[in-house]
């Protein structure tokens, strides 16, 4: 029994310990479960403020990016407003748009600092809330709001971006309106010029007629107080004499006015002096003292002008004289061109026309006229129109050398500086004006009707970085709006074009104007190709060692194997000229030898395109009429497509083969 007791007694105390035990491994798993859950609560607090915090920062980057994308904006849109509108309007433009800038600057700090105090309290309230084990809830309120608050600064972006863009349109509808305006202008204020010259001309016409008048009178009271016996040979050979007294003269009052003024005083002149004054002159005699006589008689008068020869070196014994002219040379030549104005009739040419040919005011009035004629032979014309020399002159005033502040290429390329382009811009407007103005009144004083049309029909892209050099705005020609071409060239109107190309952003690029003729000749599908040359070169060959002859008609493999003999290469697409290395080191070429090869050059880019012809002539006057419309007195060289035969064998040069013989003195001036 006390044993029974003290065990009792044991397992009693045993339980009462295994209890204790039990208790306090419970309160340490509940202490341990606690920790776990507050480190937990931790973590998910850490984690929670990196998000937060990370959000903060993508948001601050979104918003500085598109800050900085409105400044780069608003700063773009000033600079190129203050090189377009009017000073004052600049300055109170930028004033309004540093107004803008600061405002819209303010609103997004003023907006951060919000969303920064915003976002504060959120993360107290997450924080508290997160105590309370509402953590996913809050994360996911915070993540909808600010997916709202960028929603809110997205619509705002857009908003601003509109109110830019319909100022820069207003903006563009101001500028185009003075552009209209100054336009308007500068055409009433030609018209009015042109009027004026007509009246002044018209006025020297009159007074020289009057002059004439009280001559012609003078001279009949002195005939009629004189001899009045006078016969009407006699009467008709001392009127000779005075008209030849009266056309020195009016040839002399000619050379004092300006030379766009010869063609329309010689016209005026001719009216003054013509066969209806003669006639009454004539008349004016005595009715009596008239004979008339056979074309064909026996006397000679040697002072007569209807006789060309001297007939009594032709007369046979008992022959009369005939007092008509022997020889027609007039009707030969057209009788002769007739089969190649049938030819060129309603086919495409393209005439290229240096900036040095409008520098020259006497050749230029002769190519525009020859040019005026071609049109009314039924041609469609293109002018592609350079202004090098124009461009050269103007950078030599402003730096006082050209060559090394735009060209980069020995053969010419020019770098277009964006002080280049401007000055480009305005040349080649200047040109294009004068071709316009002379080409006009060429086709109306042979009354024509039709218009000179210019406009943006050309796509370029840039040159970009070429062997080391950037080429800035310098492009070359892709595309070329032919159907609108045509069109014109359907209602019978020249379409000129000028040295500027246009990228699809609407950028201006400066294109090399010979490598644009021989693209547009291509994109036409053009027959023949002219290139205006100032200083031409010909060429040269031999069939033996002995004898050598000018070369006027090649084709294209003759034309590449000369190119290849001096290095020179065109590249198909961009038609950029490439100097290579030297075949002959020794040959040492001028700077019109080097001008010669490279519209032979482009000349073959153009015949590989499909153009028929190209040739190269010089700027003097007939030079493109005799070239084209003649047989054996073409004044330039022809290139042709391979197998083209020509009109005339004679004219041909297929004997002459282009090898060492022909390279080595190739041309000449």
């Amino acid at each position: 029994a006390e044993e029974k007791t003290k065990v009792n007694a044991e397992i009693s105390q045993i339980k009462q310990e295994m209890k204790e035990e039990q208790e306090r491994m419970e309160a340490e798993r509940v202490q341990a479960r606690a920790k776990k859950e507050l480190r937990w609560i931790e973590e998910q607090d850490l984690l929670v403020q990196k998000r937060i915090e990370k959000r903060l920062a993508e948001e601050k980057t979104k918003i500085n990016a598109e800050i900085t994308q409105v400044k780069q904006k608003m700063k773009d849109e000033q600079e190129r407003m203050e090189a377009e509108r009017v000073q004052a309007r600049a300055v109170e433009e930028a004033r309004w748009i540093k107004e803008q800038n600061l405002l819209v600057q303010e609103r997004l700090e003023k907006r951060l600092a919000e969303e920064k105090t915003k976002v504060n309290a959120e993360i107290s309230q997450i924080k508290q809330e997160m105590k309370e084990e509402q953590e996913r809830m809050e994360a996911e309120r915070v993540q909808a709001r600010a997916k709202k608050e960028l929603r809110w600064i997205e619509e705002q972006d857009l908003l601003v971006q509109k109110r830019i863009e319909k100022r820069l349109a207003e903006e563009k509808t101001k500028i185009n309106a003075e552009i209209t305006q100054v336009k308007q202008k500068m055409k009433e204020e030609h018209e009015r010029l042109e009027a004026e010259k007509v009246r002044v001309e018209e006025a020297l016409v009159e007074e020289r007629l009057q002059f004439r008048l009280a001559e012609l009178k003078e001279a009949q009271d002195n005939q009629d107080t004189s001899a009045t016996t006078k016969s009407a040979n006699d009467f008709l050979r001392q009127k000779s004499i005075e008209d030849t007294h009266d056309d020195a003269n009016s040839d002399k009052a000619a050379e004092d006015l300006p030379p766009n003024d010869l063609s329309t005083t010689s016209e005026h002149t001719f009216m003054g002096t013509g066969t209806k004054d003669n006639a009454s002159d004539a008349l004016a005699a005595d009715v009596e003292a008239l004979e008339l006589v056979s074309m064909c008689q026996a006397e000679f008068d040697p002072k007569s002008p209807i006789y060309n020869t001297d007939p009594t070196s032709q007369r046979g014994k008992g022959e009369d004289i005939c007092l008509l002219p022997t020889e027609y040379p007039f009707v030969s030549l057209l009788r002769d061109s007739s089969p190649y104005i049938v030819n060129h009739r309603h086919s495409t040419i393209v005439y290229h026309l240096p900036g040095d040919l409008i520098s020259n005011a006497a050749r230029f009035n002769s190519v525009m006229d020859d040019i005026a004629l071609t049109w009314l032979f039924g041609m469609k014309i293109v002018i592609c129109v350079g202004c090098r020399k124009q461009i050269f002159q103007r950078l030599e005033k402003l730096h006082g050398r050209a060559g090394d502040s735009d060209s980069a290429s020995e053969l010419g390329v020019r770098v277009t500086t964006p002080e280049a382009l401007r000055i480009l811009e305005e040349e080649a407007g200047f040109c294009r004006f004068e071709v316009e103005r002379l080409l006009n009144r060429c086709l109306r004083n042979k009354g024509a009707d039709c218009n000179v049309v210019s406009g943006c029909f050309i796509t370029a892209k840039k040159l970009g970085i070429v062997d080391g050099v950037d080429y800035q705005h310098t492009g070359y020609p892709t595309t070329l709006q032919t159907d609108r071409i045509h069109r014109f060239h359907s209602r019978n109107d020249v379409v000129l074009l000028t040295p500027l190309g246009f990228t699809e952003d609407g950028d201006v690029l400066d294109i090399h104007s010979e490598a644009l003729a021989a693209f547009t000749a291509g994109a036409l599908d053009a027959s023949k190709l002219v290139y205006f040359s100032s200083n031409p070169m010909v060429l040269h060959g031999s069939t033996d060692a002995n004898s050598k002859q000018r070369i006027q008609m090649i084709q294209r493999s003759n034309a590449l194997q000369i190119l290849s003999h001096y290095g020179l290469k065109v590249h198909s697409k961009t038609g950029f000229p490439h100097w290579g290395k030297n075949v002959n080191s020794d040959d040492n070429l001028n700077h019109d030898q080097q001008a010669m090869l490279l519209r032979m050059g482009w000349a073959t880019h153009a015949i590989d395109k499909g153009v028929e012809r190209v040739h190269i002539i010089d700027c003097e006057d007939g030079a493109l009429l005799e070239e084209l419309f003649t047989a054996r007195r073409g004044y330039g060289t022809c290139i042709s497509q391979d197998g083209y035969e020509a009109p005339h064998p004679e004219d041909s040069n297929d004997d002459l083969s282009v090898t060492d013989g022909l390279v080595a003195d190739m041309m000449e001036p």
